[in-house]
């Protein structure tokens, strides 16, 4: 058995070796039989314990303290004497069952085998493990006055619930870190199909950087820029030699996703523009110049590929996918035309151009422009595409709707559903195009599979493309497409699917903040209020992107941070940059709300609301299910 005491976890000097970045830093101990990992803040300090499995460890507490739950998650222990430090467990020791790369296969609460007391006011509980699991412990400390301030009280803002890119899951109060930040690295929610196994994930990560960085703007508070540099560490930490992050979802060879992998860029960039910390940019350089590399020559450009099983036709037959082989553009037969990730990819070289000053891969990012521009240019058999999208669009209807059509119609969609989409595959391998004549764009051109819940992932990626690249593709394919999906009832139609593919919506509130800030247009604005509706009710949560501290699409010395309504039932999307405040507030509740202000209502702003009538007093009040909108002269 290991015996721990408490007060010695936080004074180990002895690091097998340690990660430094700008006012933080990772001391990592392995030990006979574990490992250490601590983080270090200032006086703040948080630690990572693993115990290899069948060592039960019996945990020594020597100073009286008071343990109980708090609001923020986890557990908090007080001491009953002075001068002691406050301990906080945002989550109970967990046993995991991990492979050989450290995914996670399963995971259980910890059971306590024995608690006892002594005549000395000592603590012991012993925490039992199993010989094919690992037991894993987390715990902070600091000092009275962090408590008070930080971690013992919540503003509604902060437990208002939000979304993440990766597992499309929501976290609602900051321990729920720690079911992702897991022996100090990052972890997707979901045990992914097809081998059952949680994985790493930098498109989690860089989700809760974006949404820690909100928070922090929002509420002064300093444990959520610790939370950041958590994530940060995490990732330097993880990062492989060759400048990789591997994840291993599909297959049991750990291939690369490289749309994860580009999420860790976004995260380092967001960092690196913020403090210009040297050893954050020499894990960002390696990162960015592996990324520069998973590309196959097109006739009209580079592609940037989605995953490392696209480098050989041997690698894709090792994955869970079906696949067509074809050469369209004369890209590689192994080249699924995976548009989304080439997207982002192509956002992210360039940005790291920009805020480097390393322009090396100037000429990389304009040949992919140019592919970018041929791919959604690809419009053939429109004769075909045409009748085939107004029946396939018929599947995309909602349930409620779909059931008013007539019986001929309703055939034609069951014809649809049950023949065409198998059939499409097919038909884009003679006639490729991913741009549909509908509004409908497709994920892919070769997988022989379907999933309508990317069109909002597309819609983001191409808003986002289209903020960072402005007349760099024919922005009418964009329009078509988010007018599409707005007013075909395609959002309504996610509700009707499986609860895991309802996170649509998610991205749909992402692309339309995308929109509002590269377009004044009131239309998205409405769109985006019902969005957040639409999340609220599904409860997903509101987009990271919507707190305004999204470092991609606002830099950071241009991010602008406003009063807080201290009402439960709004939320608020941030579509600030620089010297344009706009702030859009949505009442979410069934009676009508008087806006309370945490700091005074801001007298620049300019309040109007869903019908465009300027409010002119001075009390803010949003109707049942309806939002006001706030904007500077």
């Amino acid at each position: 058995m290991h015996s721990i005491t408490l007060s010695t976890i936080f004074k180990s000097t002895d690091s097998s070796y340690i990660i430094q970045i700008k006012d933080a830093k990772r001391s990592v101990r392995e030990f006979e039989g574990g490992q250490l990992l601590i983080d270090q803040f200032d006086k703040v300090k948080c630690a990572f314990l693993r115990l290899s499995g069948g060592l039960n460890i019996e945990l020594l507490v020597h100073s009286p303290y008071q343990l109980q739950e708090i609001k923020s998650g986890g557990y908090l222990g007080t001491p009953l004497t002075k001068n002691k430090p406050y301990f906080w467990i945002p989550d109970l020791p967990q046993n995991r069952r991990i492979n050989i790369d450290n995914c996670i296969l399963s995971e259980q609460l910890a059971p306590v085998c024995s608690l006892r007391w002594d005549a000395y006011n000592s603590l012991s509980f012993q925490i039992c493990s199993s010989e094919n699991f690992v037991t894993d412990g987390i715990i902070w400390q600091f000092d009275e006055d962090y408590f008070n301030n930080e971690i013992n009280s919540l503003l509604p803002i902060e437990n208002q619930g939000y979304f993440l890119w990766g597992s499309h899951g929501c976290i609602n109060k900051p321990a729920d870190l720690y079911r992702h930040l897991i022996n100090g690295a990052v972890y997707d929610l979901r045990y992914s199909w097809p081998h059952n196994k949680k994985c790493f994930s930098e498109n989690e990560a860089h989700a809760l950087y974006t949404v820690f960085s909100g928070l922090e703007k929002k509420t002064g508070k300093s444990i959520y820029r610790y939370f950041q540099q958590q994530l940060v560490l995490s990732l330097i930490q993880r990062q492989a030699d060759d400048g990789g992050w591997y994840h291993g979802m599909w297959t049991d060879s750990t291939e690369c996703h490289y749309r994860l992998h580009t999420s860790g860029v976004h995260l380092l960039m967001d960092e690196f523009q913020r403090t210009g910390c040297p050893q954050v940019k020499a894990s960002l350089q390696k990162a960015v110049a592996f990324l520069s590399k998973t590309t196959d020559q097109l006739d009209c450009g580079i592609w940037f590929l989605h995953d490392s099983l696209e480098l050989s036709e041997q690698a894709m037959n090792s994955g869970p996918f079906k696949w067509i082989a074809n050469k369209t553009l004369g890209k590689n037969l192994s080249n699924m035309l995976v548009l989304n990730t080439h997207l982002d990819t192509t956002i992210a070289i360039s940005r790291y151009g920009r805020i480097t000053g390393d322009k090396q891969y100037q000429d990389l990012v304009i040949s992919a422009l140019n592919s970018t521009r041929a791919v959604l240019g690809l419009n053939s058999a429109d004769w075909l595409y045409k009748p085939l999208f107004w029946a396939i669009g018929l599947t995309m209807l909602p349930t409620e709707q779909a059931s008013k059509l007539s019986f001929s119609v309703r055939a034609i969609k069951r014809f649809a559903a049950g023949y065409l989409i198998k059939k499409l595959p097919d038909i884009k391998a003679s006639y490729p195009r991913l741009v549909m004549p509908n509004g409908y764009i497709d994920r892919e051109l070769s997988l022989r599979t379907w999933a309508i819940d990317y069109q909002t992932i597309n819609l983001m990626d191409l808003a986002r493309h289209a903020y960072a690249f402005p007349d760099a593709f024919d922005e009418c394919i964009l329009d078509k497409a988010m007018a599409f999906t707005q007013n075909s009832g395609l959002i309504k139609r996610y509700r009707d699917l499986s609860p895991d593919k309802r996170y649509s919506v998610g991205f749909w509130s992402e692309a339309l903040y995308y929109r509002c800030l590269a377009k004044p247009d009131m239309k998205y604005r409405q769109w985006l209020a019902e969005a957040i509706l639409e999340c609220h009710d599904l409860k997903f949560g509101i987009s990271p992107s919507l707190l305004g501290a999204n470092g991609e699409a606002v830099a950071f010395n241009q991010q602008v941070s406003e009063p807080l309504a201290l009402n439960s039932e709004l939320l608020m999307a941030n579509l600030s940059h620089g010297k344009h405040v706009e702030l859009l507030l949505v009442n979410t509740s069934d009676q009508s709300v008087t806006v309370s202000w945490m700091s005074g209502q801001d007298p620049a702003l300019t309040w109007s609301n869903s019908q465009g009538c300027q409010v002119i007093n001075g009390e803010l009040i949003i109707n049942s299910r309806n939002w006001l909108i706030g904007v500077n002269q």
